[in-house]
Parts: structure tokens; sequence; C-alpha cells
């Protein structure tokens, strides 16, 4: 699913502005930030029995992603926060198997990194020559699943959702408002759409329950693949 995304987001490359990131780009940036990340935590989830490859090739290819997205541009603090993320990842895949009481000390950190990366690029796509009105209603919308999901994945982990997210009681119902909402308002800009974006809807609304009542099971897997699905596809609807 994230090998998906990276092609859409790579093959989108070439219109782009070479003399400053234009808003397509940051937001591929951010959308490869959060599902790398999120495919990161889903991996190292210490409440499993035993961690799923295919989060560690989708984290690995996200990272990788993000390097390629990031490859010749010039502002500082992107490529500074980048580089860290990638410096923690490297202290992180080194902790000894079955030690997972170290990876809390060392994830947050690369929380923090992406937290960085993550204003940052919102601070450059708010300067960039706006989008039209659905196209931006369709990146809030993707950025807003892909924070729920991260916040999500990293409830395994305690403390670190406070690096995700300013984080209180209301967080987690105010993204899933902005989602439905998000929904409602692009299936109205975009009618020739709409049947499609009720089937994502759809997906979404088969692992909310999930996402929004703590007493459930905890799903990582399946909040990842449905959610996933979701992004992904979005990103290939942004493309055309």
């Amino acid at each position: 699913m994230l090998h998906r995304l990276l092609l859409v987001l790579l093959l989108m490359l070439p219109g782009l502005a070479s003399a400053s990131l234009a808003a397509q780009r940051l937001q591929d940036i951010r959308l490869q930030a959060f599902a790398a990340c999120s495919n990161l935590l889903a991996f190292y989830n210490p409440n499993q029995d035993e961690a799923d490859p295919r989060h560690l090739e989708r984290y690995r290819q996200g990272f990788d992603g993000l390097q390629q997205l990031l490859a010749g541009q010039d502002d500082a603090s992107l490529k500074e926060a980048a580089a860290e993320m990638r410096s923690v990842l490297e202290e992180i895949e080194r902790v000894p198997a079955g030690q997972v009481e170290l990876y809390p000390e060392r994830i947050i950190p690369l929380m923090k990194a992406h937290a960085r990366l993550d204003h940052r690029a919102a601070e450059l796509y708010a300067a960039a020559p706006a989008a039209e009105p659905r196209q931006l209603t369709l990146h809030r919308l993707s950025l807003d699943i892909e924070r729920l999901l991260l916040l999500y994945q990293s409830r395994a982990f305690s403390l670190i959702g406070m690096y995700v997210l300013d984080v209180d009681d209301d967080t987690v119902p105010q993204l899933d408002g902005q989602i439905l909402q998000g929904f409602a308002d692009l299936k109205a800009q975009w009618p020739e759409r709409a049947s499609e974006l009720s089937k994502l809807k759809q997906s979404y609304d088969f692992v909310r329950p999930r996402l929004l009542q703590h007493d459930r099971a905890w799903v990582p897997g399946s909040a990842a693949y449905y959610l996933g699905q979701v992004t992904t596809r979005l990103a290939q609807l942004d493309a055309k």
C-alpha cells in the first residue's frame, strides 16, 4: 500500500516548479512522513505477539520515499528534520530483539522530528500558491486521516501521543468530525466522484469504531490497512 502511494507521488514530480516546493509536493512530503511513522509504530508495537514484516517493509519504503521527495529542495528546516528522523530510525533498528522497553525513548525523538518536519511543511504549504478548493478539501481530508491513524498507533506507546499532536479528550472526536465533514464536502465539490468517495468513506466507517472506542480490541494492522487504502486512493485521485 505504501509502495503504491510512493509511486503515485513520484509520478507527479515532473510538473512541479523547481524553484520552490510547490503545494502539491509539500502535501506529498507530509503524507509520506505520516505513513512512514505510522507503519513504524505498527511494526514496533510492544503489545503484539509478533511483528508484521509488511509494516517493516512499508516504513522503510516510506522513509526512502521521503528522502526522494525532499531531494533537490533547499529548505534547511525540512532537510534537518528529515535527517534527524533518519538518524533516529537507525538507532531504533539497532535495538536488540526482545528489548521492547527501549523503543519509547528512541521513538520519542523521531516523533518530535516528524512534528517539526510537518509543521515546517505546513508553513510552506500555506505560503505556496493556493490550490483549487476541491484539492484543498482533499488535502485536508487525507492529512486528517493520517493524523488519526498516527495517533491511534501511538497509543501503544503511552505518552508518545503527545508528540504526535496536541492531544486532549476532544482530539480524536474532533479529527473524526473533520474527516466526516471532509468526505461530505469533497462529494459535494466533486459529484462525478461521489460514488467512489462513498466507497472510501465505507472503508473509514468500517474501522472507525476501533479508532474511537478505546475499550475495543487493538487492531493496528487493520487500521493501517483500511486507512491506508483510503489515503492511497485519495492520492491517486489527486494525481488525476
